[in-house]
C-alpha cells in the first residue's frame, strides 16, 4: 500500500506545478475559516488548538491530486493523531455535495472544513498542500505530502514533535482522561482504591506532558497513593504493638489495590521484613495463601457441579477438607459434600468418576483376554468390576460382555 502511494504521489508530483509562495518558516499561522465542516460538532480555530502540532492539509475541488494523497493522510492522523498530539484538519474550497462521497469512500475521520478560501491567508498556489504548524501556533513547515512518498512529511512532524513538543492532549483523548478522572472519583468515594487507582493512572498515561490535564492526572494520584502510605504507616503502628494480623491485613490491601505503583512495592518490603521478625505474621501470611488457594480450588468445584460434572467437583471438595482443614473454604467444601452425599442420584454420577479410572484398566485388559482366547482369565476381571462397583455403568458393561462370553 506505502508503495502504491509512494508511485502515484510521484506521478503527481512531476506533473504538478512548482512554484509556490508559501507562508515563511516561523511565521504565526493565521486562522482558518469554513462555511461547513464535517466530523466536528463545531468550527474550528487554531486559537483553541494552541499547545498541540496542527496540521493542515489543503486541496482544490478542480486538482485530483487531494483526492489521491487522502489515504496516507488518513495514515499519518492514524500514526500521529491523539496520542502524539498531533491535530489534522482538511481544508478545501468543494462544497460538501462534491466531497461527501469521497470522504465516506475514503473513511475520513479528521475534521474537513468545506468552501474555505483559507488557502488565500496562506498564499498556497499550488496543490495539494500541508502546513504543519508548532505548538506555539508558528508555521514549521510548507511542503506537497507526496515528497519523497510522503517520507517529508513524516520527518517534518516527527522533527517538530521532537523540537517543540505538544503540551496539550488531543480533544478525544482529553475526553477519555477526563471520563477516567471521573470514574476514579467515584471509586475513591466507594473506598475502591484499586479501580481509583486504575482508572488515574490510565488517564495519567493518557494526558500529554505540559498539559495542566496531565497535572490533574498527578494530583489524583498522589492523593490515591497518599491513602496507600498511610496504610502501611498504620501498619507498621500495629506491628510496634504487635496487631499482626492487622499488619498483614493492611499490607495485602496495599499490595493488592496499588500494584505496580512504588507504595505497593513499599508494601511489599514491609511484608517481607516483619515476615522475617516474627513468626505470627508467617503462620497468618501461610494461613491467608491457603484461603485463597482453597477458594479457587471451591470456585472451581462449584462451577463444575453446576455444569453437571458431579464426580469432578466431588473430588476437588474432598481435596479442599483434607488438604485445608483449617481454612473456611474447607467448612464450606464440607457442607456442599453432606449435600451431596443425600442425593442418591448424583452420587451415581460420584462412584461412576472415582471408578473411572480403575474400571477403565480393568475392562481394557478383560477384553485384552478376550482377543487372545483366554476368556477365563477375562471373565476374573470382570467380576472385579461387578463386585467393586456393582451399581456403576462400569458394572453394567463387565456383565454384559460376561454374558456374550463362549
Amino acid at each position: 500500500m506505502r508503495v502504491f502511494i509512494a508511485i502515484t504521489l510521484s506521478v503527481l508530483y512531476l506533473l504538478g506545478p512548482r512554484a509556490v509562495a508559501d507562508l515563511e518558516k516561523g511565521t504565526y499561522a493565521p486562522d482558518i475559516e469554513a462555511k461547513d465542516w464535517k466530523n466536528t460538532d463545531e468550527p474550528l480555530s487554531l486559537h483553541e488548538l494552541r499547545g498541540m502540532v496542527v496540521l493542515l492539509f489543503f486541496w482544490v475541488s478542480w486538482h485530483k491530486g487531494g483526492e489521491y494523497v487522502m489515504p496516507m493522510m488518513n495514515f499519518i492522523n492514524s500514526k500521529f493523531g491523539r496520542s502524539q498530539g498531533v491535530f489534522l484538519i482538511g481544508l478545501t474550497d468543494a462544497d460538501r455535495t462534491r466531497v461527501e462521497q469521497m470522504l465516506e469512500k475514503e473513511r475520513v475521520l479528521f475534521p474537513v472544513g468545506m468552501e474555505s478560501k483559507s488557502y488565500e491567508e496562506y498564499k498556497l498556489t499550488n496543490f495539494p498542500r500541508v502546513v504543519v504548524i508548532d505548538p506555539q501556533g508558528r508555521v514549521a513547515w510548507t511542503g506537497w505530502p507526496g515528497e519523497k512518498g510522503g517520507d517529508t512529511l513524516f520527518r517534518e512532524v516527527q522533527r517538530v514533535i521532537a523540537e517543540t513538543p505538544p503540551t496539550r492532549t488531543h480533544p478525544i483523548e482529553a475526553a477519555e482522561v477526563r471520563r477516567n478522572l471521573a470514574d476514579a472519583r467515584r471509586a475513591l468515594r466507594d473506598e475502591n482504591y484499586r479501580e481509583a487507582y486504575k482508572k488515574a493512572t490510565a488517564a495519567f498515561n493518557r494526558a500529554l506532558t505540559g498539559d495542566p490535564l496531565k497535572t490533574e492526572c498527578q494530583d489524583m494520584l498522589d492523593l490515591i497513593e497518599a491513602l496507600g502510605r498511610d496504610k502501611v504507616a498504620r501498619a507498621e503502628q500495629a506491628a510496634d504493638e504487635k496487631e499482626f494480623e492487622t499488619v498483614v491485613t493492611l499490607l495485602r490491601d496495599v499490595q493488592r489495590d496499588y500494584r505496580g505503583s512504588e507504595v505497593s512495592r513499599e508494601a511489599t518490603r514491609w511484608l517481607k521484613l516483619v515476615q522475617k521478625k516474627h513468626k505470627e505474621v508467617a503462620d497468618l501470611i501461610k494461613e491467608q495463601e491457603d484461603e485463597v488457594l482453597a477458594n479457587n480450588l471451591l470456585a472451581t468445584a462449584l462451577d463444575e457441579l453446576r455444569a453437571g460434572k458431579f464426580g469432578e467437583a466431588y473430588v476437588k471438595l474432598e481435596d479442599i477438607t483434607a488438604d485445608y482443614s483449617a481454612t473456611q473454604a474447607a467448612a464450606k467444601a464440607q457442607t456442599v459434600l453432606d449435600r451431596m452425599k443425600k442425593n442418591e442420584d448424583m452420587m451415581l454420577y460420584v462412584k461412576d468418576y472415582q471408578a473411572a479410572a480403575e474400571c477403565t484398566s480393568l475392562l481394557s485388559q478383560a477384553r485384552g483376554y478376550e482377543r487372545s482366547g483366554r476368556p477365563n482369565k477375562a471373565k476374573e476381571l470382570y467380576l472385579i468390576v461387578i463386585e467393586k462397583y456393582g451399581d456403576t455403568v462400569h458394572a453394567d458393561e463387565a456383565r454384559r460382555r460376561i454374558a456374550e462370553l463362549p
